[in-house]
């Protein structure tokens, strides 16, 4: 007897079940595929929770930091700025008292520029008074020589020869001195007064009216230098 050829088992027109493994691997992966999203939302409710805390960390150390930050630099901003304040009216104080030692050293400059001119205006009366002084002396000088010149003269005319000489003995020392206020006058006499005297002294003992002569000479010019430099006109 022939056998029959076998049939495609997708020609079988029963249905063919699944087999056993397969139908276990369906149920087994159902759960796995269940649980991913629940880790998923576990996930993001551990990363909220984590956001949270680390927001409330954040919170907590800015309070902290603005706490610490007013509790210690406010009152140091305090304190700078109320040195600041008394440093500001210590320099106004000081400006003031700069001014008005300024004004003070204005006032005093001008008193000490008052006191210099006072104080020329003194040398200056100083050296006229001086210059007064000296020609008052010189006038002394001059006026003692002629009263030595006509003493020796009158001497002579009473035959004292020795008086005369006496008279005399100062008068070389007096024409030294007035030499420089003669030659503001009169140069050549100036120049001659020692001469004259020598004569005058050399010639007394042998011609004393020469020697007379000489001296009312020399008395005469000399009084015109007294004349011409302190006469009033």
């Amino acid at each position: 007897m022939t056998a029959e050829p076998n049939k495609p088992e997708s020609e079988n027109p029963e249905t063919v079940s699944p087999a056993p493994e397969l139908e276990h691997a369906e149920t087994e992966s159902s759960p796995v595929q269940a649980e991913k999203p629940q880790k998923k939302e576990r996930f993001q409710r551990i990363l909220r929770l984590a956001l949270i805390g680390l927001a409330a960390v954040v919170a907590v150390f800015l309070a902290g930091f603005l706490t610490d930050h007013f509790a210690r630099y406010s009152p140091m901003k305090a304190g700078l700025t109320e040195n600041l304040t008394q440093t500001q009216d210590e320099l106004n104080q000081t400006k003031q008292s700069m001014s008005d030692l300024q004004s003070q050293v204005d006032d005093l400059s001008a008193q000490l520029a008052a006191a210099n001119d006072r104080i020329s205006a003194l040398e200056q009366d100083k050296e006229n008074l001086q210059a007064d002084l000296d020609s008052a002396n010189l006038h002394i000088e001059l006026l003692r020589t002629l009263v030595e010149l006509k003493t020796a003269h009158i001497e002579l005319q009473n035959d004292n020869l020795s008086g005369a000489k006496v008279a005399l003995s100062g008068t070389a020392a007096r024409l030294e001195t007035l030499k420089p206020l003669v030659e503001t006058v009169d140069a050549n006499l100036a120049a001659s007064m020692q001469t004259r005297l020598n004569l005058i002294l050399d010639g007394m003992d042998t011609n004393s009216s020469t020697a007379q002569a000489d001296l009312g000479l020399l008395a005469k010019n000399l009084q015109s230098v007294e004349t011409l430099l302190f006469v009033k006109k």
